[in-house]
This record gives C-alpha cells, structure tokens and sequence, in this order.
C-alpha cells in the first residue's frame, strides 16, 4: 500500500528549509503539484504544529506532518522530502529533522491501514537511516519499492 500512494514523483531529496513551517510548504507542495491536496491542506498542518507542538516527530529526526482530514484532500497521500542540513523547530526546544512525510486524509479511518504499513516501514533501521542522512533517491524509491 505504501509503494502505491508515496511513489517517485511524491520523494524529493537534498532540500534546504528554513524552518518546520518552510519543511511543511516543501513536502505539501509535492502534494499540491499532483493533485492530492490544496494550499489550504499545508496551513492545515502548519496550524496542526502551532496548537500541538512537534509530536509529528514520531522517530528522532523524522516528522510525519499532517492536518485534519478536511475537503483540502482529494485522496488519501503521502509524500516525503529529505533535507541537507537539520530543520530546526526552534521554539519547541531546539528539535531538528532531517527528513519529514506529509500525509493527508480524507476521513478518519481510510488512512489507518496506510499509517500502519508505515510504521512497519519505519522500523527498518536501513530505511530510516538512509533518510536521516538524506540518502540517494533512487535508493530510497528502491527501498519503499521492495517493501
């Protein structure tokens, strides 16, 4: 299911964010670019973090952003951008990221599955390494390819 929904054109690498909220625009634009969400999804997630601090850090230096499910989303997404020097969410105690995933619904439930897939992925210590590190592309398409 992952391999089908965060597919090549969804990953891009090597980016340079200013900030969390500059992180958030860079992998909602993906997203906006292919027609899964709106503009209105990335405030959306921006607003998320401003109310609820960075608990979308879910593993040390990986986000997983997102908003509520909302109209913004045309179908459930997934995009991911890695970044060549740490993003720092300054006003949260100085946490960093290295790579973030922006993820959209467009209910409650029909993204469960996906998330837990995820998470699956995200235990492989090869995978999350190869993003904090802001690995090659082609390996990390390979990688979600062949999971």
């Amino acid at each position: 299911m992952v391999k089908e929904i965060l597919t090549e054109e969804l990953i891009i690498t090597s980016q340079v964010a200013s900030d969390w909220r500059d992180a958030i625009t860079i992998c909602g634009d993906l997203l906006v670019e292919h027609g899964k969400i709106t503009n209105g999804y990335i405030a959306s997630m921006v607003k998320t973090v401003e109310e609820f601090g960075p608990y979308m850090i879910m593993l040390p230096e990986i986000a997983l952003f997102h908003g509520r499910p909302s109209e913004c989303v045309k179908e459930i997404c997934l995009s991911l951008a890695t970044f060549s020097e740490p993003v720092l969410f300054d006003e949260y105690g100085d946490k960093t990221i290295k790579a973030a995933f922006a993820f959209g619904a467009v209910d409650s439930n029909s993204h469960v599955e996906l998330l837990s897939k995820m998470a699956t992925l995200l235990q492989n210590n090869d995978f999350t390494t190869l993003l904090r590190n802001n690995g090659d592309k082609k390996q990390i398409v390979e990688m979600i390819q062949n999971y």
